[in-house]
């Protein structure tokens, strides 16, 4: 009850009733709730009447006595992405009444924000903080290819600069979409769309077909083709999970396909006409791709141009070569040999304090995967490093807690289905709720649990939750 009426204040506070920006998405905005966790799985081992040992199913989570409340914030921008938020201040863009609202989440942008007359309102939750798992996943390809090369009696040095040269994933990406190739491919989507939508056209299609038939001549244009294959050639190659690429070639397709059929439907019969709605909407579509977000975080992106990364490729490879030399000179085999190349890598680098500059980077938000609505579902995972500052085994003052374990957190949410009371229906002040359930499973708390030591910490409970803001975009 009392999380409702701080967010009911709040939404009055930030202005919420007269709000200027609106949300493009249905549920865009910033989301601030309540999870009630009423039920853990038990970790213990008891002993019963029959002196029996007694281990209850950790996959089964047992009601609680005194359920704990956290804070819980979400923001979903204007494609509906969601993000999971340790933190975010509401702040004043200008000085209209009611003003322009901006939410940030990075620190370092709240200088952009003063001299307006208004104050900034901060929400925080305690119960979240987040570590960036790819600088440390950057390190261990680093270690591996080091460790694998100095085995196999390659250079251990050029493999591991190797992976220091591609960490920076964007570089590839924005040479793609800046490229003449990309922009080619764009204009002849234009050009095929539009001959696709007005051949539609002269045999008296619909608005689907006509729409369906410039999308198919869009696609199937020999330059998008071949700008796909390659598209889907660069993904691949990219040291972590990017799929902007094929995404890039399919945005411009769509956008051509979507200015031919729109102008044609408005009355568009001519050549000229249509094909410059669809080359403005191909062009368009650039500049979004040129614009996309990132995979990776600001964090991860400065990590990789300090010191201690740039030197890591000399690091590991000097400890995986003299360790697979060693291991050579014995008779060692083969498969041995590449473990000890790539732990003494590990070791050395972790040595070095590699790793631990590594989990010192911290994020503001992580992605969540699915859908923020009634009837649908999230998940996400959240990582703090070791050496991460709020990992909860680290403690400042003692010389034995310097550095703890790594903890993952997996969270699934699952909203209830739409109902009178959780279709966005309005509390009041204009606040509109959602409501579900709640489960996370965190590991490196306690060793793992069940026979197939494959299940964590698991607990669960409801969430509530409502909109304060319909400002779908972050740090703007």
């Amino acid at each position: 009850m009392r999380t409702k009426f701080f967010i009911l204040g709040l939404a009055v506070a930030i202005g919420f009733g007269p709000q200027i920006s609106q949300a493009a998405n249905p549920s865009g905005g910033l989301w601030v709730g309540d999870v009630t966790l009423n039920a853990v799985n038990e970790s213990v081992v008891g002993i019963n009447a029959a002196n029996q040992v007694v281990a209850p199913d950790p996959s089964v989570t047992t009601p609680v006595n005194a359920p704990a409340h956290i804070r819980i914030i979400f923001h979903v921008d204007g494609q509906g992405q969601v993000r999971l938020l340790k933190s975010v201040a509401v702040l004043a863009k200008d000085t209209n009444q009611p003003p322009h609202l901006a939410l940030i989440t990075d620190a370092s942008l709240y200088p952009n924000f003063t001299g307006f007359s208004n104050v900034g309102r901060r929400i925080a939750s305690a119960a979240f903080d987040f570590g960036e798992p790819n600088t440390v996943a950057i390190l261990n390809q680093v270690a591996a290819a080091a460790g694998n090369a100095a085995a196999a009696g390659q250079n251990a040095l050029n493999a591991a600069n190797k992976v220091v040269q591609g960490a920076n994933i964007d570089a590839p990406y924005n040479a793609f979409v800046t490229g003449a190739g990309f922009n080619s491919a764009a204009l002849n989507a234009a050009a095929s769309a539009t001959a696709g939508a007005l051949q539609s056209h002269s045999t008296n299609a619909n608005s689907q077909q006509l729409l369906a038939a410039a999308l198919s001549a869009a696609t199937n244009n020999f330059i998008v083709v071949t700008n796909r294959a390659y598209a889907q050639t660069l993904q691949t190659n990219v040291l972590f999970v990017d799929t902007r690429y094929v995404a890039a070639v399919d945005s411009v397709a769509q956008a051509a396909a979507s200015g031919a059929a729109n102008a044609v439907i408005a009355g568009g019969t001519n050549t000229a006409t249509v094909g410059s709605a669809a080359t403005n909407a191909a062009l368009a579509a650039v500049t979004a791709a040129i614009n996309a977000p990132s995979p990776v975080s600001p964090g991860y992106k400065s990590f990789i141009a300090t010191p201690a990364f740039l030197s890591s490729a000399g690091i590991a490879a000097t400890a995986a070569t003299a360790a697979a030399t060693t291991d050579l000179h014995a008779g060692v085999l083969p498969a041995q040999v590449q473990n000890d190349a790539n732990a003494a890598a590990l070791k050395a680098l972790t040595d070095a304090g590699d790793f631990a500059a590594a989990d010192a980077v911290v994020v503001n938000q992580v992605n969540m995967n699915g859908t923020f609505a009634a009837g649908g579902s999230l998940s996400g995972s959240i990582y703090l490093g070791a050496s991460h500052p709020t990992n909860p085994f680290r403690h400042r003052m003692h010389p034995d807690h310097t550095i703890g374990y790594a903890i993952t957190r997996a969270l699934t949410i699952q909203f209830d289905a739409a109902s009178g009371t959780n279709v966005f229906q309005s509390a009041g002040f204009g606040v509109d709720q959602l409501t579900g359930t709640y489960r996370e499973e965190i590991s490196g708390l306690h060793k793992p649990l069940g026979t197939s030591q494959n299940i964590g910490l698991i607990t669960e409970g409801v969430i509530s939750l409502n909109r304060v803001s319909q400002v779908d975009t972050l740090n703007q």
